[in-house]
């Protein structure tokens, strides 16, 4: 009985200063919001943020990649390719994080594979931007700017927290640059060469083996 006790006393002393950072954190983030959501907003920011936060839609990201991939040279279409890899990893993965999760969002309650945690749209805005950036060092700035709007415009807008954004941006990030680190493999890959592999039939099989003992 002593060493139960003993037990959670311990998890007791252990989980306490958890428990006190969570709400420390929560607490930051909630003001966060509060400052951003309400304290920032302006009438004429409203059609801004929507406009970002539509940019940031998975739809618009595949379009970006297909008319980058179709329109442009051989680099661009290896951009495309790394980019839509990188976009569909993370979505995946925060996909998974979001069911996992089920954080409510600011405006109330979604659907589990809608909730809060992480951002979907700051997620995949800083996929591409990663991407874009590193094959494209001069539009660096522009791309990261554009990331960083969209993932702005879910908080001014009310749809989602800081720390959504900001785990989504690092999931997103961090996504691509494993991307980038495995490219050749990745480039490499041709999905319609490994369909045709996978499924094509031998249209002239081998004759068996008609040896008879003597």
């Amino acid at each position: 009985m002593r060493k139960i006790l003993s037990i959670y006393f311990l998890a007791a002393w252990l989980l306490f200063p958890l428990s006190v950072l969570k709400v420390k954190a929560e607490s930051i983030d909630q003001r966060l919001f509060n400052q951003i959501h309400d304290r920032w907003q302006r009438d004429w920011l409203d059609k801004p943020m929507e406009l970002l936060t539509n940019a940031g839609e998975a739809e618009i990201g595949i379009a970006l990649c297909a008319g980058v991939g179709l329109f442009g040279g051989e680099k661009a279409r290896q951009s495309a390719k790394l980019a839509l890899t990188a976009d569909l990893a993370s979505a995946l993965l925060t996909y998974g994080l979001k069911n996992a999760v089920n954080r409510p969002r600011p405006e109330g309650p979604t659907e589990r594979s809608n909730s809060s945690f992480p951002s979907g749209h700051s997620t995949g805005a800083f996929a591409l931007a990663t991407v874009f950036a590193h094959q494209y060092p001069g539009i660096s700035i522009p791309c990261y700017t554009a990331a960083t709007g969209i993932a702005l415009s879910r908080v001014s807008l009310g749809r989602h927290y800081p720390s959504d954004v900001l785990a989504g941006a690092a999931i997103g990030f961090a996504t691509a640059r494993l991307v980038l680190h495995f490219r050749k493999g990745i480039l490499d890959f041709e999905f319609d060469t490994w369909l045709q592999k996978k499924f094509q039939k031998d249209e002239n099989p081998a004759p068996p083996d008609s040896t008879i003992p003597k």
